[in-house]
Protein backbone atom coordinates (compact mmCIF):
# COMPACT_ATOMS: atom_id res chain seq x y z
CA UNK A 1 0.00 0.00 0.00
CA UNK A 2 3.08 2.29 0.55
CA UNK A 3 4.41 1.43 -2.61
CA UNK A 4 0.85 2.76 -3.98
CA UNK A 5 1.05 5.86 -2.09
CA UNK A 6 4.09 6.47 -3.27
CA UNK A 7 4.14 5.86 -7.33
CA UNK A 8 0.74 8.56 -7.00
CA UNK A 9 2.72 10.91 -5.47
CA UNK A 10 5.28 10.85 -7.67
CA UNK A 11 2.93 10.67 -10.49
CA UNK A 12 1.09 13.93 -9.23
CA UNK A 13 4.66 15.53 -8.60
CA UNK A 14 5.51 14.79 -11.91
CA UNK A 15 2.22 16.31 -13.31
CA UNK A 16 2.77 19.30 -11.34
CA UNK A 17 5.81 19.88 -12.64
CA UNK A 18 4.07 19.53 -16.39
CA UNK A 19 1.59 21.48 -14.98
CA UNK A 20 -0.91 19.17 -16.12
CA UNK A 21 -2.99 16.41 -14.07
CA UNK A 22 -5.83 14.15 -15.39
CA UNK A 23 -8.83 12.34 -13.41
CA UNK A 24 -10.29 10.22 -15.42
CA UNK A 25 -13.02 7.66 -14.26
CA UNK A 26 -13.63 4.61 -17.14
CA UNK A 27 -15.52 1.81 -17.92
CA UNK A 28 -14.43 -1.49 -19.92
CA UNK A 29 -11.42 -4.01 -18.46
CA UNK A 30 -9.15 -3.34 -16.10
CA UNK A 31 -10.17 0.23 -15.52
CA UNK A 32 -11.08 1.87 -12.23
CA UNK A 33 -10.05 5.60 -11.68
CA UNK A 34 -6.87 6.70 -13.80
CA UNK A 35 -4.42 9.85 -12.69
CA UNK A 36 -2.54 11.02 -15.86
CA UNK A 37 0.19 14.06 -15.77
CA UNK A 38 -0.01 15.26 -19.22
CA UNK A 39 3.06 17.08 -20.48
CA UNK A 40 1.22 19.83 -21.71
CA UNK A 41 3.66 21.89 -22.56
CA UNK A 42 3.52 21.01 -26.48
CA UNK A 43 6.59 18.74 -27.55
CA UNK A 44 6.24 20.15 -30.96
CA UNK A 45 3.16 22.07 -32.29
CA UNK A 46 0.32 20.02 -31.50
CA UNK A 47 2.19 17.23 -30.31
CA UNK A 48 1.25 16.74 -26.33
CA UNK A 49 2.94 13.68 -24.18
CA UNK A 50 1.18 12.37 -21.07
CA UNK A 51 1.70 9.31 -18.71
CA UNK A 52 -0.97 7.69 -17.03
CA UNK A 53 -1.30 4.77 -13.80
CA UNK A 54 -4.62 3.45 -13.87
CA UNK A 55 -6.47 1.29 -10.81
CA UNK A 56 -7.14 -2.29 -12.34
CA UNK A 57 -9.84 -3.94 -9.66
CA UNK A 58 -10.94 -6.58 -12.31
CA UNK A 59 -6.92 -7.82 -13.17
CA UNK A 60 -6.60 -6.61 -9.57
CA UNK A 61 -3.24 -4.15 -10.53
CA UNK A 62 -1.92 -1.06 -11.56
CA UNK A 63 -2.47 -0.27 -14.86
CA UNK A 64 0.18 2.13 -16.15
CA UNK A 65 1.79 3.65 -19.85
CA UNK A 66 2.96 6.54 -21.76
CA UNK A 67 1.04 8.28 -24.99
CA UNK A 68 1.85 10.39 -27.86
CA UNK A 69 -0.83 12.19 -28.57
CA UNK A 70 -1.38 14.37 -32.27
CA UNK A 71 -4.01 17.54 -30.19
CA UNK A 72 -4.48 20.00 -32.50
CA UNK A 73 -6.40 23.06 -31.52
CA UNK A 74 -9.67 23.50 -33.93
CA UNK A 75 -9.63 27.51 -32.70
CA UNK A 76 -6.84 27.34 -35.48
CA UNK A 77 -8.33 26.52 -37.89
CA UNK A 78 -11.99 28.29 -36.98
CA UNK A 79 -12.53 30.47 -33.71
CA UNK A 80 -16.01 29.06 -33.22
CA UNK A 81 -14.83 25.83 -32.23
CA UNK A 82 -11.84 27.74 -29.89
CA UNK A 83 -10.66 25.54 -26.95
CA UNK A 84 -11.70 22.14 -28.92
CA UNK A 85 -8.84 19.27 -28.95
CA UNK A 86 -9.59 16.34 -30.97
CA UNK A 87 -6.74 14.24 -30.67
CA UNK A 88 -5.26 10.45 -31.25
CA UNK A 89 -1.95 8.64 -30.81
CA UNK A 90 -0.88 5.71 -28.88
CA UNK A 91 1.79 4.51 -26.62
CA UNK A 92 3.05 1.83 -24.35
CA UNK A 93 0.69 0.05 -21.64
CA UNK A 94 1.48 -2.71 -19.01
CA UNK A 95 -0.79 -3.98 -16.23
CA UNK A 96 1.54 -4.27 -13.51
CA UNK A 97 -0.11 -7.13 -10.69
CA UNK A 98 -0.63 -10.78 -10.28
CA UNK A 99 0.07 -11.54 -13.89
CA UNK A 100 1.73 -8.53 -15.52
CA UNK A 101 1.32 -7.82 -19.35
CA UNK A 102 2.27 -5.27 -21.79
CA UNK A 103 1.22 -3.92 -24.99
CA UNK A 104 0.62 -1.09 -27.36
CA UNK A 105 -2.12 1.32 -27.27
CA UNK A 106 -4.30 3.44 -29.13
CA UNK A 107 -6.34 6.31 -28.08
CA UNK A 108 -9.11 8.64 -29.54
CA UNK A 109 -10.79 10.97 -27.96
CA UNK A 110 -11.95 14.89 -27.54
CA UNK A 111 -11.38 17.52 -25.09
CA UNK A 112 -12.69 20.43 -24.60
CA UNK A 113 -12.06 23.14 -22.04
CA UNK A 114 -14.10 25.03 -19.80
CA UNK A 115 -11.78 28.03 -19.17
CA UNK A 116 -7.93 28.41 -19.92
CA UNK A 117 -7.06 25.86 -16.41
CA UNK A 118 -9.94 23.20 -16.96
CA UNK A 119 -11.15 20.61 -19.55
CA UNK A 120 -13.21 18.22 -19.92
CA UNK A 121 -12.37 15.02 -22.01
CA UNK A 122 -14.13 11.65 -23.32
CA UNK A 123 -11.85 9.33 -24.34
CA UNK A 124 -11.78 5.76 -26.24
CA UNK A 125 -8.77 3.50 -25.38
CA UNK A 126 -7.42 0.02 -26.94
CA UNK A 127 -4.25 -2.12 -26.01
CA UNK A 128 -3.19 -4.78 -28.13
CA UNK A 129 -1.32 -7.07 -25.08
CA UNK A 130 2.53 -8.16 -26.76
CA UNK A 131 2.65 -12.20 -27.08
CA UNK A 132 -0.06 -13.79 -24.60
CA UNK A 133 -0.99 -10.84 -23.12
CA UNK A 134 -4.73 -9.73 -23.22
CA UNK A 135 -6.32 -7.33 -25.74
CA UNK A 136 -8.38 -4.77 -23.94
CA UNK A 137 -10.18 -1.72 -24.25
CA UNK A 138 -12.60 1.24 -22.29
CA UNK A 139 -13.87 4.29 -22.38
CA UNK A 140 -12.95 7.05 -20.17
CA UNK A 141 -14.72 10.53 -18.97
CA UNK A 142 -12.46 12.42 -17.41
CA UNK A 143 -11.06 16.64 -16.17
CA UNK A 144 -8.22 17.86 -16.87
CA UNK A 145 -6.84 20.48 -14.62
CA UNK A 146 -3.57 22.54 -16.03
Amino acid sequence: MRKILLLLLSLSLLGHAQSAIQMRIGYGEGTGLSFGAGLESNLRRNLTGRLYLDLAPASPGLAVGGDLLFKPDLGQYDPTWRGSFPYFGGGLSGLLGPQSTFGVGFSLGLEQLLDPDTGLAIEAQYVYGIANAPKTWRMLLGVNFR
